[in-house]
């Protein structure tokens, strides 16, 4: 079976491949597993696949499941949190004596209580050797310190987003996917503000990316803000053609100017050719769903026709 595993060391994700589990595991069981290095830490089970949902075994990782946590095992867990807030504590404190602008949010003792692990943000590169040298003074541990990004932290404390729900990335997303502003741009959303388009984390919002290609697919379909199009039949009186000055993407729908007082809503099937085509390739905002249609006059629907076709984490450690 799968298992996504978060590693309560470095808070970093990651997947193993389970073939003859010996003991029941369920999500939120805590496991520990061997490192690389052939250390032994404490995990969570963040996510079980079932062998028969597998579609590969590629993107394992190298580290080895042992066992589920014992009683003993989790003691330790929680014994080495409370000394990791002391370090956590320390290494704040020192950023401040050394003037670097960092915010330690995490810390925790490995396993076997031999290394201390504080994780801090940071807007920029920090050089943090000389703190690392006087934190290893002060705890007579080896130190290992962790920069991450915003998304990431979101990603680790969790939280909740303005649906309400919790954030996507601490409950289903396996990893972090680029989020780009054209993502935005082809939803017709770039005129909301930075502030409804951002997450807890800052960021350009995830779910901006769950819808994106599909109204992609739809623009391409519409002629473009700024293009002239010739109607199937006419409207009000003789005119069966105008200008498209806005779009209802998801309801195929386009508002045309056609030189009168007011806006006409038509339907894509209304349209017998494009005349001319806007020379701007910007994604338009999507007028029409801004406005109720039921304000506007809309043609007399006709038989459907052919459519016309007209867009890294930073670390370090004292060895």
């Amino acid at each position: 079976m799968r298992i996504g595993i978060l590693d309560l060391y470095d808070l970093g994700s990651f997947e193993i491949d389970l073939k003859t589990p010996t003991e029941t595991l369920i999500n939120g069981d805590f496991i520990v597993f061997k490192g690389e290095d052939g250390s032994e830490e404490i995990g969570q089970i963040s996510y079980i696949t079932p062998a028969e949902d597998e579609t590969g075994n590629e993107g394992f990782s190298k580290n080895k499941f042992v066992r589920k946590a014992t009683a003993h095992d989790i003691q330790k867990f929680e014994s080495n949190k409370e000394r990791g807030e002391d370090a956590r504590k320390v290494c704040e404190t020192l950023s401040k004596k050394y003037n670097l602008t960092m915010a330690p949010f995490y810390g925790i003792y490995s396993l076997d209580g031999t290394k201390a692990n504080v994780i801090f943000t940071a807007e920029d590169r920090v050089d943090f050797r000389e703190l690392v040298k006087d934190m290893a003074k002060q705890l007579q541990k080896q130190i290992h310190l962790k920069q991450i990004g915003p998304r990431d932290k979101a990603k680790i404390v969790g939280g909740f987003g303005r649906c309400g729900r919790k954030l996507c990335c601490k409950a289903f997303l396996p990893g972090l996917e680029s989020v780009t502003m054209e993502m935005a741009r082809v939803q017709g959303l770039e005129g909301k503000g930075s502030s409804k388009l951002s997450g807890a984390c800052g960021k350009l919002l995830c779910c901006l990316k769950y819808e994106a290609e599909a109204y992609k697919k739809l623009r391409e379909l519409l002629p473009t803000v700024g293009s002239k199009i010739k109607l199937k039949k006419p409207v009000f009186g003789s005119h069966d053609d105008g200008i498209v000055v806005g779009m209802d993407v998801l309801n195929q729908k386009i508002r045309i100017d056609v030189g009168m007082r007011d806006l006409f809503t038509v339907n894509l099937d209304d349209i017998a050719k494009v005349l001319t085509k806007s020379i701007s390739t910007a994604p338009a905002r999507d007028t029409v769903r801004r406005v109720p249609l039921s304000t506007e006059k809309e043609s007399t629907p006709v038989a459907p026709d052919t459519p016309v076709t007209p867009d890294a984490p930073e670390e370090a450690s004292n060895q």
